[in-house]
């Protein structure tokens, strides 16, 4: 669970979506914009047409709100985020790992 002044708010989520930068890799996007504030914050999207059950679409995630737990700190303050899961991530914490830090290199919010 990310710590709640990293957690993007629910009413923010569609100015990001709207507005932000888009970036992929296979089976995720981010959609990203700056903030005026000291910490980044984001938040987590998994549509029903990735996995029938919530089961599946809560696991997913679980991995990428880790992923972005344990790259809080070398990340850049004052960004908000929105990982959009797509079809063909996998359920497996090093490739959902690898996809999310790789997102965070390239869009320059981790240093």
């Amino acid at each position: 669970m990310l710590p709640k002044e990293n957690r993007l708010p629910s009413p923010e989520i569609k100015s990001v979506m709207r507005t932000g930068r888009r970036v992929n890799a296979e089976g995720v996007q981010l959609i990203f914009t700056q903030n005026s504030l000291s910490v980044s914050r984001f938040a987590f999207v998994v549509p029903k047409s990735v996995d029938k059950r919530a089961v599946g679409r809560n696991r997913l995630k679980r991995l990428t709100r880790e992923s972005v737990r344990l790259a809080l700190p070398s990340l850049a303050p004052g960004w908000d985020g929105v990982f959009m899961v797509r079809k063909g991530l996998g359920d497996e914490f090093a490739s959902v790992n690898a996809c999310v830090r790789d997102l965070l290199t390239r869009s320059k919010i981790l240093s």
